[in-house]
């Protein structure tokens, strides 16, 4: 019997039930309008499984047999519940409601031949309170209505209770329309039924609004310059790269972040706002030199996110913000806002989760933990890096005390990651989250297609997994990134080309080797999943050969350049029409465009 998420407690008994004939689901005395319609919901997906179809009530049926009756028991955690199958039926209690939903998520595992239904009885409470999900909304990939109630669809089975859409520019801010207008964004109406579509399904939808920096798209324009910190973009060595993201400090861009606010939060019914403030690395290097000069650049930090708090709480929010900055002076990490949540991220396999967990622990700062999906700047993902990472964040979060965890999935460098590439992460990010002492690897294929790929039998998670190990030919794996993404970013980045150069033909052709198998086995042996996944699949594995072809001829093989070209233009004709299977056209130009300045490199 495999159950995804994994239950604390599993007590089994020797036995097999025939419910194939029951009817009702029973509702518990004071349940919510949310649960109700869960259970009306559950109750339509199984029908197809019984004599007879299943039916809800929330009072005593006067005739049929009952399925599974809810009662609560005020002694169990609020997302707990205590799940017993009997020959009389099943038993399922909890303390609220968002317990007997996701009792109802185990109980419909159970229910995958009602004639056999296991004996058991199941007790079962999360490790972190808040399981969440964000996704990159700005890096060129904003998805359809239709893909985002998918997603929340998806996060409901897998018991993760908290989606964000990171944003830096792509909510239809009214005036603003040069910011967006090629980026197809959310608009507010869209909110408000993605809010509601959420709170169905026990999910929070926290906005998510980058308060400090990654204001480029912003700051770019002559009517916003004089926010910036910087006067003109700004050379950072250390990345390689040019900045002008940051704004400097002050009335003028507080009052500019209170009008986004109040056009924005509203259309949330969240209490809680992610302020983002990551990677100010502007910050003291253009117009606040003086001022961080004088009260130090940690301290010049941590009193804008103090004004940032107020203001979101003028809005009636508490703050989350990312906790890379502060810990660069963490003497300051008690003086953090009493109610600011820090979010602790980190996406490589050897992340310092324990050693910052600490320091907030210490402090009193409530906290999440974030790893990531590992999918983004990979093109296959990068599967052990992705289970390390985040085993780590979720056993020293635990440990730790942390109030989260948040799973990270962005879009850096033109969102090419398909979607599929990102459902090993999230799964395994959920099970971790619910029970970061169990052994979620071997569940992930069943886990996939539990929540995203309904009718498999756990090939395309196999299959997925091993796309992601195919990286590890080379020595040199690459931070934040694998060859393969760096092989297409070459020119952009130092780093980068840097990795090239450690990489050998013998590697190479290891790579090419691997590829080659695992495009014939998924060609010989396709796994029962929609042709969407499979076509995503598919175009993505030609790019990843492609990349590889170009790194060999770099190192001296002959390569048929003008065939190479035909089939990069292929890949790319294929890459707009699968964006827009699940995604806005905002954005597919951008994405495009990294990839034919390879074919002109």
């Amino acid at each position: 019997m495999t159950l995804f998420p994994p239950p604390r407690k599993v007590s089994e008994q020797n036995s097999k039930l025939d419910y194939s004939r029951r009817r009702w689901l029973i509702l518990p005395h004071g349940a919510g309008f949310e649960l109700k319609e869960a259970a009306c919901r559950t109750a339509a997906e199984l029908s197809g499984r019984f004599f007879t179809p299943v039916e809800v009530t929330a009072g005593i049926p006067g005739s049929g047999e009952c399925l599974l009756v809810m009662a609560r028991d005020p002694e169990l955690p609020a997302d707990g519940y205590r799940l017993e199958t009997t020959p009389e039926g099943a038993l399922l209690f909890a303390s609220a409601d968002a317990g007997f939903f996701y009792g109802m998520q185990t109980f419909r595992q159970l229910l995958a031949k009602p004639s056999q239904v296991p004996g058991l009885l199941i007790e079962d409470a999360p490790d972190f309170p808040r399981r969440g999900y964000m996704l990159d909304v700005s890096r060129c990939k904003v998805p359809t209505m239709e893909s985002l109630k998918a997603l929340v669809d998806s996060m409901s089975r897998l018991r993760l209770n908290e989606l964000q859409l990171y944003m830096e520019h792509s909510f239809a801010f009214a005036g603003d329309e040069r910011v967006w207008y090629d980026t197809t964004p959310l608009t507010p109406a869209e909110i408000m039924e993605l809010d509601r579509y959420c709170r169905d399904r026990f999910i929070e939808l926290v906005p998510n609004l980058n308060s400090f920096g990654h204001l480029e798209r912003w700051l770019k324009f002559k009517e916003y310059r004089h926010l910036a910190e910087s006067r003109e973009p700004w050379y950072y060595q250390e990345w390689d790269s040019w900045y002008q993201s940051s704004l400097t400090p002050g009335e003028a861009a507080l009052a500019f972040i209170d009008r986004l606010y109040a056009e924005f939060l509203p259309n949330f019914t969240s209490g809680t706002l992610n302020v983002g403030c990551d990677e100010t690395i502007e910050l003291g290097h253009g117009r606040s030199r003086e001022l961080c000069e004088k009260r130090g650049t940690h301290r010049v930090y941590l009193d804008f996110l103090g004004e940032l708090a107020k203001l979101a709480a003028k809005y009636g929010r508490k703050v989350q913000f990312w906790g890379d900055i502060i810990l660069h002076e963490p003497d300051l990490i008690p003086e953090i806002p009493a109610g600011v949540t820090a979010l602790a991220w980190g996406y490589e396999a050897n992340h310092p989760f324990r050693e910052q967990c600490a320091k907030f622990h210490d402090a009193g700062i409530p906290f999440y933990v974030c790893p990531g999906t590992s999918s983004w700047n990979s093109i296959t993902g990068r599967t052990a890096n992705m289970l390390a990472n985040i085993s780590s964040a979720a056993r020293n979060g635990r440990d730790a005390g942390a109030s989260g965890l948040l799973q990270t999935d962005w879009g850096d460098g033109g969102h090419h990651q398909y979607w599929p590439i990102s459902w090993p992460g999230i799964t395994a990010a959920a099970g971790w989250s619910w029970n970061a002492s169990a052994e979620i690897e071997p569940l992930i294929p069943y886990g996939i297609d539990f929540a995203f790929n309904p009718g498999g039998d756990g090939t395309l998670g196999t299959y997925l997994l091993e796309y992601g190990r195919i990286c590890d030919a080379f020595a040199h794996p690459g931070v934040n990134c694998n060859l393969f993404w760096a092989i297409l970013n070459a020119p952009d980045r130092r780093s980068n080309r840097e990795l090239l150069e450690q990489s050998t033909p013998l590697e190479i052709a290891a790579a090419m080797r691997k590829l080659a198998v695992w495009r014939r086995r998924i060609e010989t042996r396709p796994p029962a999943a929609p042709r969407l996944v499979l076509d995503e699949l598919d175009n993505s594995s030609r790019l990843a050969r492609l990349a590889l072809e170009s790194l060999a001829a770099c190192k001296g093989k002959r390569i048929d350049r003008a065939a190479w070209n035909d089939s990069m233009r292929h890949v790319i004709g294929r890459h707009r029409d699968l964006w827009l299977a699940r995604n806005r056209a905002g954005g597919v130009r951008e994405s495009m465009n990294v990839l034919e300045n390879f074919i002109r490199n």
